[in-house]
């Protein structure tokens, strides 16, 4: 119905100007968008209204469209149609749609893991794979990794160990000295015989250009951009990026977490000379789960191969069923984004974080909370849990920092502690509740990641890696200055209009 409205209000606008042409009318330009503008603004509205949005959202865009028009119209146009819109686009075909089901559904492979955990965890686990996560993974053990220095080491040590293929995804990945490091390092396990796969965002990577990717199709790796910013369907693409980070050597050792590749993330950043994030190494079962959605994502992009081809990732070579028995704790891998028939990132986050009776310890580089995250956070302080939030000393974006600030207010009321890393970029997007479970993944704090992005988080239960997480946590706060309510109310009257004007925008974005 919302398209049918749409196209007849777009062929009465049609009709509207061959009328006053076919009467001899001289039309200039300014006429011509007097006619169209509002007829343009009526449907949007319209279809905004029956779509029943969030009533953030929805007040946001009509106030936009009614205070800044032609500017509200190019951004709904960019960036404001409905992820249901993105959804039927991805799924093109029926055959694609058996694959991917196949693909994430483990079906042909026995990713139906039990596990050995204490009766808190395990219904954590079942409610979230009702959520739509993944099946918890026993036999898997987690490392984290504090910073680019023990990142990228361990990825190019990964990467220099591969015997049969690598599979490596980012949304952001830079031509810089580490990302030609890692580049020329997939060069020499191709030449070598070792299948490379190399998937990048054609938004977050848009600088990269062919002469750097060149020389790895001479190689043979398959490089492939997930919708390219160049596309004839960029009207469907453009908002919904592919924002995870993956690496997968020999179906084995998987990465996943906080850093894209670029040397900003080593420090290397003249504004972030300070780069504070975090990732994550999985050895064992849990990465066939990481496997499959990165098939899924190469599938995808990849839409113009024989889709027959694809039946060669059914097997034990890129799924092998060996985990590390001595093994502590399970992994939980939990994917979402446009396509999903749900925000499962968001609403796993949640049940965890509803879960808490001592703690809940949140570090996050963009804080742009839903009602829900917002209220479980503030009634979680008001009921006496340790309720904490890591935030950067120093923002990358004005918009999504003063909007971040501008939910400080209702929650340091309520008791929460908000930490600033000092003059520091903290990238880290990870979730600790009452030091037993912790989420880390790609995912930030806000409507974007839970809504809009591709995203992917690893739930740890009951792993010494969660002691670790705990330990960078206190480690990050004595390293960090305390928002007191005291102090925050100080500001002055132009931040707090400027953080209230950046939050009307955010639900757009």
């Amino acid at each position: 119905m919302k398209n049918r409205v749409v196209q007849l209000l777009f062929v009465f606008a049609i009709a509207a100007i061959l009328l006053i042409v076919l009467n001899k009318s001289i039309i200039s330009l300014y006429t011509l968008i007097g006619i169209l503008l509002p007829i343009t603004i009526i449907g949007i509205s319209f279809v905004i209204f029956i779509e029943n949005r969030s009533p953030q959202s929805t007040l946001a865009w009509f106030l936009i469209l009614a205070i800044l028009p032609v500017i509200g119209v190019l951004l709904y146009l960019l960036f404001g149609r409905s992820r249901w819109r993105r959804k039927k686009h991805l799924q093109r075909s029926e055959e694609k749609r058996m694959i991917f089901r196949e693909i994430l559904e483990g079906r042909s492979f026995n990713l139906d893991i039990s596990s050995s955990l204490n009766e808190r965890s395990t219904y954590l686990t079942q409610i979230i794979q009702k959520f739509g996560g993944g099946p918890v993974a026993n036999e898997t053990t987690t490392k984290l990794l504090t910073n680019g220095n023990e990142t990228f080491s361990e990825i190019l040590q990964a990467i220099e160990n591969a015997t049969h293929h690598i599979h490596i995804q980012y949304y952001i990945y830079r031509s810089d000295e580490i990302g030609t490091a890692i580049r020329d390092a997939l060069i020499r396990k191709a030449k070598s015989g070792v299948i490379v796969r190399f998937l990048y965002d054609g938004l977050g990577s848009n600088k990269l250009r062919r002469s750097f990717l060149q020389p790895m199709k001479d190689a043979g790796i398959e490089v492939v951009e997930f919708d390219s910013i160049l596309s004839p369907w960029l009207l469907e693409t453009v908002n919904y990026r592919n924002h995870r980070k993956i690496v997968i050597v020999d179906g084995t050792i998987g990465f996943t977490g906080g850093l894209n590749v670029g040397d900003e993330y080593l420090g290397r950043s003249k504004k972030f000379p300070i780069w504070r994030d975090s990732h994550l190494k999985i050895e064992g079962k849990a990465i066939s789960k990481l496997q499959a959605i990165f098939l899924e994502d190469f599938l995808y992009a990849t839409s113009s191969l024989n889709m027959e081809s694809w039946h060669q990732f059914m097997d034990s070579t890129y799924f092998p069923s060996q985990g590390i028995h001595q093994a502590e704790g399970a992994v939980q891998i939990v994917a979402s984004g446009p396509s999903s028939d749900d925000t499962n990132i968001r609403n796993a986050l949640l049940k965890i974080m509803s879960s808490a009776k001592k703690s809940i310890w949140i570090a996050t580089p963009y804080f742009i909370p839903d009602q829900e995250t917002l209220t479980l956070l503030r009634l979680s302080a008001l009921s006496g849990v340790d309720v904490r939030i890591l935030y950067p000393g120093k923002g990358d974006s004005i918009i999504s920092d003063q909007a971040s600030q501008s939910y400080f207010t209702p929650l340091l009321k309520a008791g929460v502690s908000i930490y600033r890393v000092k003059e520091t970029f903290m990238h880290a997007k990870i979730v600790l509740v009452d030091d037993e479970v912790a989420s880390i993944g790609t995912a930030n704090m806000d409507i974007r990641s839970f809504e809009l992005n591709y995203e992917i988080i690893a739930i740890l239960y009951e792993s010494t890696t969660v002691l670790d997480i705990k330990n960078d946590f206190e480690q990050d706060f004595k390293e960090s200055t305390e928002i007191t309510w005291a102090s925050f109310q100080k500001r002055s009257i132009q931040k707090r209009m400027l953080e209230s004007l950046m939050r009307l925008i955010s639900p757009l974005l």
